[in-house]
């Protein structure tokens, strides 16, 4: 049955401006966050013919499963729209653990998985490969990294959305390794993720009572699958994928994956929706990843682009843009419930006020939260005090909690400079 696509409404001026000739003809990858910025230029691209499946360009969305439910069908309506209208293949990934042996240990290692743009609701079955969006990936990862991530110390920006990526885009470029003949003969099979793991019916890992006070904290990932499943890419996009070996992408593809580091990696583009006024996220980013073999980067060859940037569009043109649109993310403008629902980055005052935007169960409220901090909080003795304990929770060190967000009537920002930070979950 066929689904009638809304019609957009795009300003043909706005061009990609290659910052070198050969960019052009490298692959593309577009990182959409989900909310309205990132769709406007996803959407103007598309509009103005600038991604090209050919090339290998491709649009990724990493879910945390902590995302405000109108995100998530934002998110499918533009992956529809652009696969069906425009052609170009949208993935949507999660972070994954699977059990795997180091140096004669056990132990769970990070990947991602592939998932399907409709929540199978009766998750239970494992092959359904709906998105998670009850937490489930951010207590999988806290689980496995047996602490929060801090404003100080933004580990599930670092595994959920930046490695997450990288991982899937080794995979995707490494597409290349099958031979067009090998596409003809099965036209079924243009590429598939790697099946990880063992092969025993049982976990391999430790039992849990040998990790003593650390066995409730390791328990939720140790429950999750001890292998990730082989994945067709065909299987998640609607798009008809094709064998592409472009000189840019083959000679960097070694046993099906495409060599991202190094002194002579693979190069590619990286699309993000940052703004003019967000000329500091800009900066960090660029400076970033356009410096050979920084700490940072994941990608020695990703060469990040911020088009809105460069065009200087702001917030209010991105309003704009959307008031002419025959549809849009449902989700008030005005309050700040993107991404993340109560992301501690927004500071204490922003989540207090968001609070009475709470919903349902599950990462929308901000009860979800509150418990998720007092059960992986972590508690060690003082260095200057022994009588004393200091607990991490997500604001940091002996800092305010979610949970006296919940029970105190005013929350006056510390003098350490808690404050409201924007979203820097791309970044």
């Amino acid at each position: 049955m066929s689904v009638r696509l809304p019609s957009l409404q795009v300003d043909s001026q706005y061009q990609l401006e290659y910052q070198e000739e050969e960019h052009q003809a490298l692959p593309h990858v577009f990182k959409f966050s989900g909310g309205r910025s990132s769709a406007m230029l996803l959407f103007t691209l598309l509009e103005n013919r600038q991604l090209k499946a050919r090339r290998g360009d491709v649009i990724v969305f990493n879910n945390t499963s902590a995302e405000h439910p109108s995100t998530y069908e934002f998110v499918r309506r533009c992956k529809l729209i652009t696969e069906q209208r425009y052609k170009i293949p949208f993935f949507l990934t999660e972070f994954q653990t699977y059990e795997d042996a180091w140096l004669g240990r056990w132990r769970r290692a990070a990947s991602y998985r592939l998932v399907k743009s409709s929540p199978h609701r009766n998750y239970s079955n494992r092959r359904s490969f709906g998105y998670r969006f009850k937490g489930e990936v951010f207590k999988e990862f806290i689980s496995w990294n047996s602490q929060l991530p801090t404003r100080f110390s933004r580990t599930c920006t670092e595994y959920l959305k930046l490695q997450t990526s990288t991982r899937f885009l080794e995979d995707w470029f490494g597409r290349c390794a099958i031979s067009k003949a090998s596409s003809k003969r099965h036209s079924k099979e243009h590429g598939s993720t790697k099946r990880l793991g063992h092969f025993y019916l049982a976990s391999k890992m430790p039992r849990l009572e040998q990790y003593g006070k650390r066995a409730e904290i390791v328990s939720y990932h140790f429950d999750q699958p001890s292998f990730r499943e082989a994945q067709r890419f065909q299987d998640f996009t609607s798009v008809p994928l094709k064998a592409f070996s472009p000189k840019h992408i083959r000679p960097f593809v070694f046993d099906q994956k495409a060599q991202l580091r190094g002194v002579n990696p693979m190069r590619f583009l990286s699309i993000v929706g940052l703004r003019s006024d967000e000329a500091v996220r800009v900066a960090r980013v660029l400076e970033r990843n356009n410096t050979p073999h920084e700490k940072g980067r994941l990608a020695d060859g990703e060469y990040v682009y911020a088009p809105l940037f460069d065009w200087d569009i702001t917030k209010s043109d991105v309003t704009s843009f959307w008031d002419a649109q025959d549809f849009d993310l449902n989700i008030p403008r005005d309050v700040n419930l993107s991404n993340c629902v109560f992301c501690f980055m927004k500071g204490p005052s922003s989540i207090k006020e968001l609070a009475q935007h709470s919903i349902g169960e599950g990462p929308s409220h901000i009860q979800w939260w509150a418990d998720l901090e007092t059960k992986y909080a972590r508690s060690v003795t003082s260095k200057s005090d022994a009588n004393q304990t200091t607990s991490f929770g997500f604001f940091g060190a002996n800092a305010v909690t979610y949970q006296r967000l919940i029970d105190t009537k005013e929350i006056k920002e510390p003098a350490s400079g808690l404050s409201s930070l924007p979203c820097e979950c791309t970044d």
